[in-house]
């Protein structure tokens, strides 16, 4: 028998507007390699810094808003922020300036974060971030249509007049805490933390090297990035609808060691493109890839979420962001170092190094899953959550050991 559904609560929708636009802002540089490169060739180094410009002034600007006070009605003034700070980057002109624009976009994304789950209730909180998935998945074909087809600026202005018309929204505040009513901060999952920063890496890492790759070793042209993305944002939204129906007969834990087969494969198929290829298993691919990631993180929340109490909630998702936007930078910091043009054909070497990487993180981010399931969710049991998972990765160390060093016809 199916679990009867949960009632969504009355809640103000411009929470998720403003997550869902913060989050079209960290994703919407990834595709632009290309463009970037033809216009001012800053070389691989200058393109991972221009993505992990953004997640890491994120994790700045949530460190810096732990200290601000906010209430009910500031939720309006996040939405002005984040209208002000697109400005920058659309209007830049050149690397430097893009690259000073998204430096601003990721204080203001951070302080937003940190505001917006210091304001929602815990019951609205899981609602709001699972709508600003939606946002973030119908957006990026618009913003990534407008940047390549009209002008690389034009994502970023529409990202800007988004958030004004969201600084315009009336809304209730049915589910909005004042500041007497936010919950005394709870501590973090720190096992939680870890495994979706250890996503959060594979995912930047690869995604920084995305649009390049299909470019440049796959033969394909910037214009496909569009139907990559189109078709990307197409699973990611069909993917967890297809979970959430199956949720109460596929338990979370299958969902994420699946996804994360998935995700390996299509990572390995990756490297078989060399030279010119038909779109279709290009596209096909790199979209598969895209759509594994909503699965992670949707079953990542199902092992989380649901055991976490609604107080403990808002406090736990404002670190996931924190946690998120650090594996990412880290993610596009570690492409910079690995991958490099190819003189001679011009083509993105270093992949089995960026593949390597992504598979001990991606080894690290399951076994950690694991080590969620088997701990205990509250904040109280943090530290079994750790012990579990160091527990699981040295029999696993042991007993790969004992498998390489027994010899046939040796006492079992």
């Amino acid at each position: 028998m199916s679990a009867a559904p949960t009632a969504v609560p009355d809640y103000d929708r411009r929470f998720a507007w403003i997550l869902g636009l913060h989050g079209l802002t960290l994703l919407l540089i990834f595709p632009l390699g290309p463009q970037q490169t033809r216009l001012w060739h800053p070389g691989v180094t200058g393109i991972c810094t221009l993505v992990a410009a953004y997640p890491f002034a994120v994790v700045f600007g949530g460190l810096v808003a732990r200290g601000m006070r906010f209430r009910a009605s500031s939720i309006r003034q996040l939405a002005l922020l984040g209208c002000v700070a697109a400005l920058p980057a659309a209007l830049s002109t050149g690397y430097d300036s893009l690259l000073v624009g998204r430096l601003v976009a990721g204080v203001a994304a951070g302080i937003s974060f940190v505001g917006v789950h210091r304001l929602i209730s815990g019951a609205a909180a899981r609602h709001a971030t699972r709508f600003s998935s939606r946002i973030v998945a119908f957006g990026m074909p618009l913003g990534i249509f407008a940047a390549t087809w009209l002008d690389w600026r034009a994502g970023f202005a529409l990202i800007g007049v988004g958030f004004l018309v969201v600084a315009c929204m009336g809304g209730g505040d049915s589910a909005t805490q004042t500041s007497k009513d936010a919950p005394e901060p709870a501590e973090p999952l720190p096992g939680a933390l870890f495994v979706t920063g250890a996503l959060a890496l594979v995912s930047a890492a690869y995604l920084t090297v995305l649009s390049g790759f299909l470019v440049f070793n796959a033969g394909q042209t910037e214009y496909h990035i569009s139907a990559v993305l189109l078709l990307g944002a197409f699973l990611g939204l069909a993917v967890p609808l297809l979970l959430q129906g199956l949720g109460a007969r596929i338990a979370p834990v299958r969902v994420w060691g699946l996804s994360l087969g998935v995700s390996l494969l299509s990572i390995t198929g990756l490297l078989a493109l060399r030279g010119p290829l038909p779109t279709l298993p290009a596209i096909g691919l790199i979209a598969v890839f895209l759509a594994t990631q909503s699965a992670r993180h949707l079953a990542l929340a199902g092992l989380v979420n649901a055991k976490l109490e609604n107080a403990s909630l808002p406090v736990h998702q404002t670190h996931t962001h924190l946690a998120h936007h650090l594996g990412s930078g880290l993610g596009a910091a570690v492409a910079g170092l690995v991958i490099h043009r190819n003189p001679q054909d011009g083509t993105l070497g270093g992949m089995p190094a960026l593949w390597l990487v992504a598979l001990i993180a991606t080894a690290a981010a399951w076994l950690g899953g694991l080590a969620l399931v088997q701990a205990k969710l509250r904040p109280a049991a943090s530290a079994d959550a750790a012990n579990t998972f160091w527990r699981m990765t040295t029999s696993w160390v042991r007993s790969v050991r004992t498998s390489i060093t027994r010899t046939p016809g040796s006492p079992t």
